[in-house]
């Protein structure tokens, strides 16, 4: 059977005109029974058919021998059969012309060696037979807006309502939690999918097609990994385009890559900060908690992106003085309000200042103040308006809900009530009338909050660079990581400002250099495949005259190849870098350097591409750009020039493109001088590609 395509197969999966369950058992605990039972209970249009060698009925219905034996050609099979006897089950699906094949069981990649093994046959019957697999090890799909129901989670039993929020998820076990805090939230689901052990199609291969799928338009991702940061910024932007909203919630910490072993910038490039980056750059909010998952993806469905920011009003001081707090932890951009607004204001107030978030009660009574929540929505910066309350009684809850209500109506902006214990029926339908939407998990609904005034971001350019007049681009076919000399030298060519680097092979060629340089110098053996020659002690500075110098030679046991340069000072020492992953794709980053660096791990990192404006905003908030914009800092234009240095190693991060793994640049001595490259390491990928093997084989 030919392969069919992506686009083909996930249509035939989600749209199928006949399913089989292959393996049916009789007893209703097993895993195709139940799933037998949810396809056939679903409300799908199609026919479902058991398959089984012996089996005459099932449940009642007619039990067929194998897929050849149906009556009409399915387009989805489900088998959840040891993984043993799986391989010759899916060549005889192939064989029957079905498009698709979701494996349930487990056995495979997380099961050890055998399991590897098994899921590397499974990866070759697709590319031999043509059929196409989701899984292994995954409980099924769902799609709401046809009623099918194929899969063994105690969900895939319901009914669920039909929405417009998709869920691809990593973690097949958390489906019925999903579905069920989304009901709760008044909220519907288009389609779900298990991904499983991602042998044939993965996450992001649902993703595109979800971006084209009409009846979605909320995406909600619950991953373990991405497994192509680059592909990943191109959907993000695709259904940025399209009108498509994405929501994340990244589970587990992982390692970025074996460079890592290498380059300081990859070990200080942790997964969750990458995984940030990465996701602030696509214009995707990141949420910490399945109900945060939830409720953006509800708040997304009800109101899209919201562009503005939070104003807050709440019944009392302390209600208010919290959700400051929470919203300055979760980074939700508060509205300072205009002028015009606090003249507004100024009649109904009772105390002197008003901020925000707001205390309602600083107004007096609520039938005096029925104008301010009008008058607040109403100021230009803010988007959407969130007002907390509780129970009241109807003296109480009659003239708060007009003011609300009037300030709805007027400003035609969202509305959200934090009601964390509960409200009347009376309160709930005022609310319903007045089209303002109720949440009562406090931190969720800020992370929806945080989710639905996040800013769609476009992609700041092509990654196609012009290729630059580079004689040294055959370093980077290299198996081993570049030295200091010739990293210097490498991105120097793009406009880096390094340190003068005079390589020497003798002592007396040293000598010269130091004099021609002038004293004092720096000294440092050049040992190709060592990294980090301070590790080793094979890095000396200040070194004020030839005595010194020659004493400093000895020390290191003579090497064959030496660097001199000179000491250069400087009021603050940074590292920037480089580091790339598959599941993160290139970034680039900045922190605090020296040799203290990963210890204090202060940094920014960007996802490249990056605009110029969007790393000078990050790093103004660094340590580092903290330092160089204090009023102390007496070194006019630092900022900039840092900046300055980022773009021009972006350039090269462009350029090199998969041949580089990571790039350390430190120190960065920032001062009087400029920005200057005073050390450099360049991991070519072949380097961390021989590393890893060498490992393996150990």
């Amino acid at each position: 059977m030919k392969k069919p395509t992506n686009s083909e197969a996930l249509t035939a999966l989600f749209h199928p005109r006949a399913v089989a369950v292959l393996g049916v058992s009789e007893e209703p605990t097993k895993h195709n029974h139940i799933a037998f039972a949810n396809a056939k209970a679903s409300s799908f249009a199609g026919n479902v058919y058991p398959i089984h060698r012996t089996l005459t009925q099932v449940a009642g219905a007619q039990c067929y021998p194998g897929p050849a034996a149906l009556p009409e050609k399915a387009d989805v099979v489900f088998l959840a059969i040891p993984a043993a006897a799986t391989i010759e089950a899916l060549k005889d699906c192939a064989e029957a012309g079905i498009t698709v094949a979701i494996v349930g069981s487990a056995g495979y990649s997380e099961s050890g060696p055998e399991g590897v093994a098994r899921q590397a046959e499974l990866a070759q019957l697709v590319e031999s037979h043509g059929i196409r697999l989701v899984g292994p090890n995954c409980n099924g799909i769902y799609n709401a807006t046809i009623g099918l129901s194929i899969g063994f989670n105690t969900a895939h039993s319901k009914r669920i309502k039909a929405g417009d929020i998709a869920i691809l998820s990593h973690s097949g076990a958390l489906f019925d939690i999903l579905v069920t805090q989304l009901d709760a939230l008044d909220a519907g689901m288009s389609i779900f999918v298990s991904a499983g052990n991602e042998v044939d199609f993965n996450i992001l291969d649902y993703l595109d097609y979800l971006v084209d799928h009409d009846p979605t338009r909320v995406i909600a991702l619950l991953l373990d990994s991405v497994p192509d940061g680059r592909r990943f910024r191109e959907l993000a932007q695709r259904a940025h385009e399209a009108g498509k909203h994405i929501v994340a919630l990244k589970i587990g910490r992982t390692d970025v890559g074996s460079q890592a072993a290498m380059a300081h910038s990859s070990r200080m490039a942790t997964g969750a900060v990458a995984y940030k980056a990465l996701f602030k750059a696509c214009g995707v909010p990141l949420v910490s908690s399945l109900e945060g998952l939830t409720t953006a993806a509800a708040m997304l469905s009800l109101f899209g992106s919201v562009d503005g920011s939070l104003a807050v009003l709440s019944n009392s001081g302390g209600g208010a003085s919290l959700l400051g707090d929470l919203t300055e932890e979760l980074g939700i951009p508060l509205t300072q309000y205009s002028a015009d607004t606090l003249t507004a204001l100024a009649p109904f107030r009772q105390f002197s200042h008003v901020g925000n978030p707001t205390d309602f009660g600083a107004f007096g009574a609520r039938t005096k103040a029925q104008e301010v929540p009008s008058i607040i929505a109403a100021d230009p910066g803010v988007g959407l308006f969130l007002s907390q309350m509780h129970a009241q009684r109807s003296w109480q809850r009659i003239p708060t809900m007009s003011a609300l209500t009037r300030g709805r109506e007027t400003s035609g902006k969202p509305f959200v009530l934090l009601a964390p214990g509960g409200l009347s029926p009376e309160a709930i339908e005022d609310c319903k009338k007045a089209d303002i939407h109720i949440f009562k998990d406090t931190n969720a609904t800020l992370q929806g909050i945080a989710a639905v005034l996040t800013r769609q971001t476009r992609d700041p350019g092509s990654r196609k660079v012009a290729a630059a007049p580079v004689a040294d681009e055959e370093l980077l076919t290299l198996t081993r990581p570049l030295t200091e000399p010739e990293s210097l030298s490498l991105l120097s060519r793009f406009g880096i400002a390094t340190t003068r680097t005079e390589v020497c092979t003798s002592l007396d060629e040293a000598l010269s250099a130091a004099e021609a340089i002038g004293w004092p110098v720096v000294l440092k053996a050049v040992v190709k495949g060592l990294a980090h020659k301070s590790d080793a002690g094979l890095v000396r500075v200040d070194i004020e005259d030839k005595a010194a110098l020659r004493q400093t030679f000895m020390d290191f046991g003579q090497p064959d190849t030496v660097a001199v340069q000179p000491y250069v000072r400087g009021r603050l020492e940074a590292i920037a870098g480089i580091t790339v992953a598959e599941d993160v794709g290139p970034m680039l980053l900045l922190g605090l350097g020296g040799i203290y660096a990963e210890a204090i791990n202060d940094i920014a990192m960007w996802s490249i591409p990056v605009d110029r404006q969007t790393i000078r905003d990050e790093l103004a908030r660094t340590a580092v750009g903290r330092i160089v914009t204090s009023s102390r800092w007496t070194v006019p234009g630092s900022l900039d020039a840092i900046v300055d240095t980022l773009m021009k190693l972006q350039s090269f991060a462009l350029w090199a493109d998969a041949r580089i793994a990571a790039v350390d640049v430190n120190p960065l001595v920032i001062g009087e001088k400029g920005v200057i490259a005073v050390d450099a390491l360049v991991v070519p990928a072949t380097a961390a590609l021989a590393a890893n093997n060498s490992e393996a084989a150990e």
